[in-house]
């Protein structure tokens, strides 16, 4: 089931990007070679087959855009910006992520209070909230499961200086989307942001594919 979703997920990154115009980098996120793009060795039995397949994913991609086109319209959210919140104790972090995340047009909240920022989310539903491990009062791992008792379709980023490989594990068992160690470059959490939007629907500039 895993892998299905996360096959999903990357066919929407795909058409995403196809729709914006830019096709091979929706390919290039989705981790996968660009199936129409020529090879300037001589290909190999291996490289033929591999070629193929990659022919038939694109055939699927284009089946499950058509076929999805317009169940998927009536299941986007409507609305003009997505709604992001970060939670992290160092004033530079927010100082740095707030203008950064929002020249991608998405609407920025930021907090360095995880409780001010639990109170916020009583509050207000964000589509998704970034929010540091390690912080006073209130952890990063309490703060996802304050969000996800009030909402089940708000994605929870986490970005930490003391990443390993069991605060990676225990973050997604409780139901993380993902998972970045600092220092990251913006890039690396808008790319994270933007395959959560397409995750819950969104697409295009909202999702930030197109920024």
């Amino acid at each position: 089931m895993g892998r299905r979703m996360s096959k999903f997920q990357d066919w929407m990154t795909i058409i995403t990007y196809a729709e914006a115009g830019q096709p091979e980098m929706g390919f290039r996120i989705a981790g996968l070679k660009v199936p129409w793009k020529k090879e300037t060795v001589k290909e190999t039995p291996d490289a033929v087959k591999l070629r193929e397949y990659q022919a038939e994913t694109a055939e699927d991609i284009h089946s499950v855009m058509e076929s999805t086109t317009s169940s998927r319209t009536d299941q986007i959210p409507q609305k003009k910006k997505l709604e992001v919140m970060v939670v992290d104790d160092e004033p530079i972090v927010g100082k740095r992520l707030k203008p950064a995340l929002s020249k991608y047009g998405y609407d920025v909240e930021v907090f360095e209070n995880p409780i001010e920022a639990m109170n916020r989310f009583n509050e207000k539903e964000f589509d998704i909230v970034v929010t540091d491990l390690r912080m006073e009062d209130l952890d990063g791992i309490g703060v996802l499961e304050h969000v996800l008792s009030k909402s089940d379709r708000t994605k929870v980023i986490f970005i930490t200086g003391y990443a390993t490989v069991e605060n990676a594990r225990e973050a997604l068992i409780k139901g993380a989307f993902d998972f970045i160690a600092k220092p990251f470059k913006i890039n690396d959490l808008r790319m994270a942001i933007t395959k959560a939007a397409l995750s819950l629907g969104y697409k295009g500039a909202v999702a930030g594919a197109t920024a």
